[in-house]
């Protein structure tokens, strides 16, 4: 009896070391496995919109390489080419509509609801063409300025 009491609170210091120690790693875990959790986010993150730019870029590209947008010179009225671009760039614009900015994804909807109404009604509103054009030339320029902040944004890192 009396050994296990000279024993008693070397016992307790142990079995206290070990609760300690168990109750300091776990916090450690729990903070590796958020740290981990939070890199993964920003992976994706990355990931996502390393895709954004690269189709950004495709629309651009596009844009350029194809009479997308039409301007009458006499009047200066503008005209949507809705044969090349339901075939160059909207099937762009949906394959990454879930990574679209919110403005961006706006005015892809104003131009998908003025489609709808014409193929409902089966005719043009007066108002379409402008529209559609102006629809569309806020879409390129929502993705030009997010080149320039993205550009910005690296210098401020330099």
């Amino acid at each position: 009896m009396e050994l296990f009491i000279n024993t008693l609170p070397s016992m307790l210091g142990v079995v206290v070391g070990g609760l300690i120690t168990f109750f300091i790693q776990q916090s450690s875990i729990k903070k590796q496995l958020e740290w981990e959790r939070e890199k993964m986010e920003l992976d994706n993150f990355q990931k996502d919109e390393d895709r954004k730019f690269e189709t950004y870029n495709k629309i651009l590209q596009a844009d350029g390489d194809h009479i997308i947008h039409d301007i009458n010179y006499h009047t200066g009225a503008g005209k949507l080419q809705t044969k090349a671009y339901n075939e160059y760039i909207r099937p762009l614009l949906f394959d990454i509509y879930h990574l679209l900015d919110e403005d961006v994804a706006e005015e892809v909807e104003n131009i998908e609801n003025v489609f709808e109404r014409q193929y409902i009604m089966e005719e043009e509103d007066p108002t379409d063409k402008e529209v559609l054009s102006k629809s569309y030339l806020k879409i390129i320029s929502l993705i030009k300025q997010e080149f320039k902040n993205l550009r910005s944004s690296k210098r401020k890192v330099k």
